[in-house]
């Protein structure tokens, strides 16, 4: 009878302690879930051959987890600078970019034009970007790709 006993309550110590280890890791996923977070995210353009003189590209997370807090210039000397935007769109989870440059040295293929901050709650975000337009010297259209990278 006193080993039944001894067992039962070495069972139920066992049990308590498993029962505070799952709730203390609800609790871990819950708060993880809920935290806020920086993220920094790099936009790409590739221009293929042609130097890239003026690029507008727009930016959203269609998940509604994250909100652009901050923009930055590109690396290229030609994108240095941070690009245009609405700055009333810092709020929203949608932003569009843009910037040009009428000097001579212009990149081309992929250039890192910007990077973008965002403040992101819970989950991942789901961030997309679209290219809108682009133009090479003299104002000649150009195709780009568009790229982001975290």
């Amino acid at each position: 009878m006193r080993v039944v006993k001894s067992w039962c309550a070495a069972l139920a110590l066992l049990l308590s302690g498993a029962l505070v280890i799952a709730r203390a890791a609800v609790q871990v996923s819950q708060q993880s879930e809920t935290a806020e977070r920086f993220l920094a995210v790099d936009v790409f353009v590739d221009s293929g051959d042609a130097l890239l003189a003026a690029w507008q590209v727009e930016l959203a997370d269609t998940s509604g987890r994250a909100r652009v807090v901050g923009v930055e210039g590109g690396e290229h000397a030609a994108f240095q600078e941070a690009p245009y935007y609405d700055p009333s769109a810092l709020q929203r989870g949608r932003i569009v970019l843009a910037s040009f440059h009428v000097g001579a040295e212009l990149p081309s293929g992929r250039t890192r034009v910007a990077r973008v901050h965002f403040l992101v709650s819970g989950g991942e975000p789901a961030l997309e970007i679209t290219p809108v337009t682009a133009a090479t010297q003299g104002g000649g259209r150009i195709d780009i790709r568009t790229e982001l990278s975290r």
